[in-house]
């Protein structure tokens, strides 16, 4: 196995706990909701404007831009509310938004880059906690690589993955026989 494989399955395996069981229905299930985004003009249904600006600046924090895109520009803030407002069973999603508004209890919008990193970097080490603003930035996190790597641009341009067979592009001359 790849390393770009390696990290595209645990990227998958991360979200595991509200997806599908196997990491490949997981990575198909990213890859469709991908679509639906690139496709639909999907609205934000479970996040309001305040949570959508935690989920947003926590994801660009994760993966920001570099000379590969971010995770803002691969829509995966959207990923997110549809993964909490299609997958997630209504207690975790509750408990994901309890823990979200810990968070911005913690005033996590006005704090400095600094503070936000001191922050989110004490959430990592609470991420294994059953509730809270640990376990929120614990699934963040988690549901941030996985709606990365599962996007379609990250898969072709920087993964290098193809998806599909595109014939046999043979390098050996070949002269007919007479």
């Amino acid at each position: 196995m790849q390393r770009r494989e390696v990290v595209r399955y645990l990227g998958a395996a991360f979200a595991l706990p509200f997806l599908p069981r196997s990491a490949e229905a997981a990575i198909e299930l990213g890859e469709r909701l991908h679509l639906r985004l690139a496709a639909e003009d999907v609205a934000f249904r479970t996040l309001d404007a305040a949570q959508q600006a935690i989920v947003t600046d926590i994801a660009d924090m994760i993966i920001p831009a570099t000379d590969s895109p971010g995770a803002t520009s691969m829509r995966v803030p959207e990923f997110i509310d549809l993964i909490l407002t299609e997958w997630m069973h209504d207690d975790e999603r509750t408990t994901f938004l309890s823990g979200l508004s810990d968070i911005q209890a913690k005033g996590f919008a006005t704090m400095s880059r600094a503070q936000k990193t001191e922050l989110l970097t004490a959430l990592d080490a609470a991420r294994g906690d059953k509730s809270g603003a640990g376990h929120a930035f614990g699934r963040l996190k988690a549901l941030t690589v996985y709606g990365y790597f599962t996007s379609a641009p990250i898969e072709r341009d920087v993964l290098k993955l193809q998806m599909f067979f595109d014939g046999y592009h043979g390098n050996v001359p070949f002269t007919p026989a007479t």
